[in-house]
């Protein structure tokens, strides 16, 4: 078995259950859907079922995107592990909209305000899932792929991706319902601030989880702070000299 693969785990689990927290926050202000569930969402009023289902609907045309880009890298491994993370996501998305949809903010100053709090979390559910290295969902497997052909920061092709689900969402809504449905200033905000969220977050969390799924390890050595790593490196120092004195006082005693 993997080396602390269930840590890896609990973490992608704990990141998949804030990443659809923060998609039901960023719903309830009713201001425009998040940009990964903007699809979806829109597609949902065409076949009137659930956000959940729908996005379970838009991940196979993720899946395909994912095996044309990487091809042989797209493993049947990293497919089975995102298709069970997609259906537990899918889940969690209606149960954090039964746990959390309640509160409804009501001044349009307190909703954008908790808008950019839901993409705050979302943001950092995005980064637990990703940093967790047990998998990813879909979505974020197609951001790679785009950092992967762009050679861009992640958070960048983040915002790539988020932006092209809102454009998804208004061609479904135009097409089907002939009326923009989801999409509003709020989605537009979210698409940008949830990548630039990323990018600071992960700056900070990725150290800190690499020390927590790899101890011992060199990569989590080297996140030690400094005064440690050089008081380590004295105590190295300090020890061939102390056994030179030692030999020295040895040999004096024989004489």
């Amino acid at each position: 078995m993997e080396k602390n693969l269930f840590k890896k785990i609990a973490v992608c689990l704990a990141g998949s259950f804030v990443y659809a927290a923060g998609i039901t926050v960023v719903k309830v202000c009713n201001l425009g859907i998040s940009p990964i569930t903007s699809a979806p969402y829109a597609f949902s009023f065409v076949v009137g079922q659930s956000l959940g289902t729908c996005t379970m609907y838009l991940n196979v045309i993720l899946y395909v995107i994912q095996k044309l880009v990487l091809k042989k890298e797209y493993t049947l491994r990293k497919f089975l592990t995102q298709f069970i993370l997609s259906s537990v996501f899918a889940v969690l998305i209606d149960f954090t909209g039964v746990l959390f949809g309640g509160f409804v903010p009501q001044s349009y100053v307190f909703r954008m305000l908790y808008l950019i709090f839901g993409c705050f979390v979302l943001a950092a559910g995005v980064c637990g899932v990703v940093m967790s290295d047990f998998g990813m969902l879909p979505g974020e497997g197609v951001a790679v792929c785009i950092q992967k052909i762009t050679k861009l920061d992640f958070g960048i092709c983040k915002i790539i991706f988020d932006s092209s689900m809102v454009v998804l969402a208004l061609i479904i809504s135009l097409a089907f319902l002939g009326r923009v449905e989801g999409v509003r200033e709020g989605t537009l905000v979210s698409a940008f601030m949830i990548g630039w969220f990323a990018r600071y977050i992960g700056r900070f969390l990725g150290p800190r989880l690499s020390v927590f799924l790899n101890p011992g390890s060199p990569n989590s050595v080297s996140q030690q702070p400094a005064s440690a790593n050089t008081a380590s490196q004295n105590e190295k120092k300090e020890e061939p000299e102390k056994r030179t004195r030692e030999l020295d006082k040895e040999a004096g005693l024989a004489e």
